[in-house]
């Protein structure tokens, strides 16, 4: 009788390598508090601050993307721009997020890719509530080689 026993070896190797899961996504807190209209009138803006896998300021920029008649709807579909200042410059970076705001229930929900900076390329999901005009929530960062 002939015995494989270097077959049990490779077999687990490669069990081990297909049970290999992606890292967590990183996880911020953001709180913002509502700052105004952008210098061009396109944007909503609110100023805030950043905690978790990193630090700093934030700010983000929100444009509603359908024509001004629908400004009156409760829900709008809109495009952000965040822009996170970390004190030691490590960690900065642009987001570009697009998704939904309703504003009846106070509810933001966001998604899209770091455009510049820390974790360039990363996706990015964003959850928020609205409280007499002040927004905050949180941030999953997946890094972009864990989504392959």
């Amino acid at each position: 009788m002939i015995r494989i026993t270097a077959g049990i070896p490779c077999f687990a190797v490669a069990v081990g390598v297909l049970l290999v899961l992606p890292p967590e996504p990183r996880r911020l807190a953001f709180q913002t508090a509502f700052a105004g209209v952008s210098n061009d009138g396109q944007s909503c803006v609110w100023e805030g601050s950043l905690s978790g896998s990193t630090r700093g300021s934030v700010r983000v920029e929100l444009r509603q993307v359908e024509s001004a008649a629908e400004a009156a709807s409760p829900v709008w579909h809109v495009v952000t721009r965040w822009s996170v200042v970390d004190p030691s410059g490590a960690r900065s970076f642009d987001a570009e997020l697009e998704g939904m705001v309703d504003w009846k229930a106070g509810t933001i929900r966001l998604g899209g890719t770091m455009a510049d900076g820390w974790l360039k390329g990363s996706w990015v999901e964003a959850d928020g509530r609205l409280s007499n005009g002040d927004l905050a929530g949180s941030f999953a960062i997946t890094p972009a080689v864990a989504r392959r």
